[in-house]
């Protein structure tokens, strides 16, 4: 029996990031791996948008607060399309961007963000230069749905991260500590 990945042809393993790790090569001497800064990035989480996904006091601005001083390359999300048979979840990326992600993400969620669209953010902490750098280089390799500036490139981004990245995230602990909820009743 044929798994849904290839029925539907989607990547569910491991994507190709050839051209901007090939490029990344060539011009700096110690790159990151796209993989390692849409995959394994040390800041992944689904943040909550619509009131419909809002539990008590765990809004957007509380996901977003985990990010506060920090300042690097950032990238949003949608789901694509999950793969039982793998057990992975394919991400579309709609976003790139730099500088600091608290304030830059909650302004997106109001001025770009499509209502009624999960949304995920992955964040990489480093200094402006090397996040102008990176996040031009995904503007020359992917196309951005909602990236309309200086946007030449032309395949599609996409992540593909386990169910716990997909479903817990990396900072669920540290959100929820910073929650008020103590009980259902505070829902």
């Amino acid at each position: 029996m044929m798994a849904k990945c290839d029925d539907h042809d989607f990547p569910c393993q491991s994507p190709e990031y050839d051209d901007f790790d090939k490029m990344a090569r060539e011009e700096l001497s110690q790159p990151l791996a796209a993989n390692d800064l849409v995959n394994l990035s040390e800041y992944c989480m689904m943040i909550p948008v619509a009131d419909d996904f809002v539990i008590g006091d765990l809004n957007h601005k509380i996901f977003l607060k985990t990010l506060k001083g920090q300042s690097g390359l950032y990238h949003l999300w949608t789901d694509y399309e999950s793969c039982d048979d793998h057990e992975t979840h394919t991400m579309l990326c709609a976003y790139v961007g730099k500088g600091p992600p608290d304030a830059r993400i909650a302004s997106h969620i109001k001025s770009k963000w499509p209502d009624g669209v999960l949304l995920y953010a992955t964040f990489t902490k480093m200094n402006n230069r090397l996040a102008k750098y990176y996040e031009q280089l995904f503007l020359d390799c992917y196309d951005f749905t909602l990236n309309k500036a200086e946007n030449s490139g032309t395949r599609a981004l996409y992540a593909v991260w386990d169910s716990d990245r997909h479903h817990m995230g990396t900072h669920s602990n540290e959100v929820s500590g910073m929650s008020k909820i103590e009980s259902f009743d505070d829902w």
